[in-house]
């Protein structure tokens, strides 16, 4: 497929968060009957969830055995802010092209001068490996897209970018998904969609695609216009996590078509 400026290419994983009950071969086997073969990990020891990836690098080989096993090929995988610098070589041995970090910071000068230097530093360490690393909107030091923005400017690296979570900037933001979209556009390295299902700071709960507040055709095609990468589904519950992610997967197909 050739892309364009107005006709990027896209295709589809899910976060790991609601199979982390799931044993690593099990969570390939799901995903892949799903119709998706580049999976998102944790990286352990993750006591309690035996999904994620362990051992460290010596263990790597491994985990990529399996994944031929399966069919499958790791694109992102998910670590500490404070990880070591194996934990990254882990993550390149495995295969991913994304290390992904998820943490809430404290909205101060003091978290933002350690979260952006350390960011920095990650971001050196990735470089050595072709890594790109990725950085969720998860409240707190980015719960908006103006926090976002000069985050990533203070870190100033190509290699460093947004994991735009377009359900956190409502939730834990109160903005406007579209809005933070357009405004973070020339940052974004990655997505995760899901809904939640109301307006407004830390009101509502998670949930499907299809349920929510956000409306998810003028996102898809803001997208468009710019990103060629993952759409990557985050249904979150582990009860109905298969039943849930199909269901978000067919929505969002339906609406990008």
């Amino acid at each position: 497929m050739t892309s364009n400026a107005t006709d990027k290419p896209y295709y589809f994983s899910s976060s790991p968060w609601g199979f982390r009950f799931m044993e690593t071969a099990d969570y390939c086997r799901a995903l892949k009957s799903l119709g998706l073969n580049r999976l998102c990990f944790m990286l352990g020891p993750q006591d309690g969830f035996p999904q994620a990836i362990k051992g460290g690098s010596a263990q790597a080989e491994k985990y990529r055995e399996l994944f031929a096993m399966e069919g499958v090929s790791a694109l992102e995988v998910a670590m500490s802010l404070d990880g070591t610098a194996d934990d990254v070589k882990t993550i390149a041995d495995v295969g991913a092209t994304y290390l992904r970090i998820c943490e809430v910071w404290a909205h101060t000068e003091e978290e933002f001068a350690r979260v952006s230097n350390r960011l920095r530093e990650l971001g050196r360490q990735a470089a050595k490996f072709g890594l790109t690393v990725i950085v969720e909107n998860h409240g707190g030091l980015m719960a908006t897209c103006t926090d976002c923005l000069r985050l990533f400017e203070a870190i100033g690296m190509d290699n460093v970018k947004l994991n735009y979570d377009a359900a956190n900037f409502v939730h834990y933001g109160g903005e406007d998904a579209l809005t933070a979209l357009k405004a973070t556009r020339d940052i974004i390295g990655f997505t995760h969609l899901k809904n939640v299902s109301e307006n407004g700071f830390q009101k509502g709960v998670f949930c499907r695609v299809k349920d929510g507040v956000i409306d998810y055709r003028p996102i898809l095609a803001e997208l468009k216009t710019f990103y060629s990468g993952c759409l990557c589904l985050e249904y979150e519950k582990p009860e109905d996590v298969m039943e849930g992610t199909a269901d978000d997967l067919a929505a969002l197909k339906q609406l990008k078509a």
